[in-house]
């Protein structure tokens, strides 16, 4: 699917309770010129501006409900609706769909490309230029793949060759095509570094001029691109297509040590049932990903480098690489004053009661419970570190007040859930001190102010405390 889809106004309403939401949203599509929002803070209002204005889509925050969608329907039948919100699990989504939404956005994972992206398919199907949405079953199937697919190739037994072949192999079941190709490409130059086909012979070493191959289009993007012949017929008059026949592809940019220097891509000379989705995207970057590091020698499992930024553990960043990553942080929000992070100091209240009856396996295996619970909790954006024997960090990037205080209720609610260790139930006692970004100039008055927070929450019998210099106030807040 290129990216070019229109350049019409699309006028779309926003339904959000929360005004900083709202805001967060202005600010991610704000580039996007073709985008006209409107907003309302409730139902009864949003109805009364559908009534009246020209709308095209309508994103819907999940906290207004479900139920909103048909009062909205029975004023606009057939508008696209995206709903948005903190969605965790595919019984979510299922019943997101099945209440009549066009479309979801993860809130815990909202960007600029991804809005602009799932906007432009929800449009898309209501013009009926590709399918209506219905892959929930699909999508858990990928899923599955690519959890087996990470199996393989953090094996440190496989060689990079046979590595890249399994993701090759994958990837052609993933996106449904007939041929896999690594590339590498020189100066105009395109060389098949790496193929896999089940039909097709594929020659390794093989070379084409660039400018015939879909991968130049997607070297002049710099983003994966899509390509549907079927769909979007203006792509027959591509030499690729052309030459080859070629009637399906995606593809995406490969990188080492910061270089271009090839390409991933599937194609097929057959017809795709289904177009690309905006998952395709998401798993075709991670596929790269896993490219990258193969070719960098930067497996997490085995590579030296990598272990000593990560603590033994709980597998979770250390506190250095920590603070290497809230340095450039800091140094953002003295450039921009649009960006703003928060830190949350994380540490358990009754950790030596509960590790006086652990043995020192158990603890460990405790402690690597509390780290993936933490992870559970935050967007793919955000950072967890451990940060002492005792105590984790958290790093929120691009976040308001609301946002850190509803993260912070989420997380505690989370790890107060028991944990079962052996015969031991384990009902943890957690305790979270937040600093919001604002003039610190270092990295220490950050981690000082987050842990007086933390010493401010247990003085006030609180579960979280936030400090915020810029208004020069402390705000404790509870969880219950």
């Amino acid at each position: 699917m290129d990216k070019d889809m229109s350049d019409e106004h699309i006028n779309i309403l926003v339904i959000d309770d929360n005004a900083e939401s709202i805001a967060h949203i202005k600010r991610l599509v704000s580039a996007c010129h073709e985008f006209k929002i409107s907003n309302e803070l409730t139902l009864e209002s949003s109805l009364k501006q559908l009534k009246s204005g020209t709308y095209d889509l309508v994103l819907l925050q999940l906290t207004i409900g479900l139920d909103a969608i048909k009062q909205l329907r029975l004023i606009k039948s057939d508008i696209p609706i995206i709903v948005m919100g903190w969605i965790n699990d595919e019984a979510s989504i299922e019943e997101i769909l099945k209440s009549g939404a066009n479309d979801y956005l993860l809130e815990n994972d909202l960007k600029e490309n991804k809005i602009r992206r799932t906007i432009r398919f929800a449009m898309a199907r209501y013009k009926g230029q590709i399918e209506p949405l219905g892959w929930t079953t699909s999508l858990v199937n990928k899923l599955h793949l690519m959890e087996s697919l990470y199996k393989v190739i953090s094996l440190n037994t496989k060689d990079p060759h046979d590595q890249i072949q399994h993701i090759l192999k994958t990837g052609c079941e993933l996106f449904d095509q007939e041929i896999a190709i690594f590339s590498r490409i020189e100066k105009k130059t395109f060389f098949v570094e790496q193929g896999y086909s089940a039909t097709k012979k594929i020659t390794e070493g093989q070379k084409f001029e660039l400018g015939k191959t879909f991968c130049s289009i997607t070297i002049d993007h710099n983003e994966p691109i899509a390509i549907d012949i079927v769909r979007k017929p203006k792509w027959k008059k591509h030499p690729c297509y052309l030459n080859t026949g070629l009637l399906s592809y995606i593809g995406i940019n490969i990188y080492k040590e910061d270089k271009l220097y090839g390409t991933l891509s599937f194609s097929s000379s057959q017809p795709k049932d289904q177009p690309f989705r905006e998952s395709d995207f998401d798993f075709i970057k991670t596929l790269a990903e896993w490219m990258r590091n193969i070719l960098g020698h930067t497996h997490t499992s085995v590579d030296t480098e990598l272990l000593d930024m990560h603590d033994p553990v709980t597998g979770l960043m250390n506190k250095e690489t920590f603070i290497e990553d809230l340095s450039s942080c800091v140094k953002r929000t003295l450039k921009s004053e649009f960006y703003y992070f928060a830190v949350l100091f994380f540490d358990i209240t009754n950790l030596h009661e509960i590790q006086t009856i652990l043995d020192r396996k158990q603890a460990n295996n405790f402690l690597k419970i509390i780290g993936k619970r933490l992870k559970t909790q935050l967007r793919p954006r955000d950072t967890v570190a451990r940060f002492s024997d005792t105590g984790f960090v958290i790093l929120l990037e691009d976040v308001y007040i609301n946002e850190t205080s509803f993260a912070a209720e989420r997380i505690i609610a989370e790890i107060q859930k028991p944990i079962t260790i052996g015969k031991n139930i384990l009902n943890v006692i957690p305790s979270i001190g937040i600093a919001l970004s604002s003039s610190y100039k270092n990295t220490d008055d950050i981690i000082n102010d987050a842990e007086a927070s933390i010493k401010a929450a247990r003085k006030e019998h609180q579960t979280f405390y936030i400090i915020n210099p810029e208004h020069d106030l402390g705000a404790a807040e509870s969880a219950s």
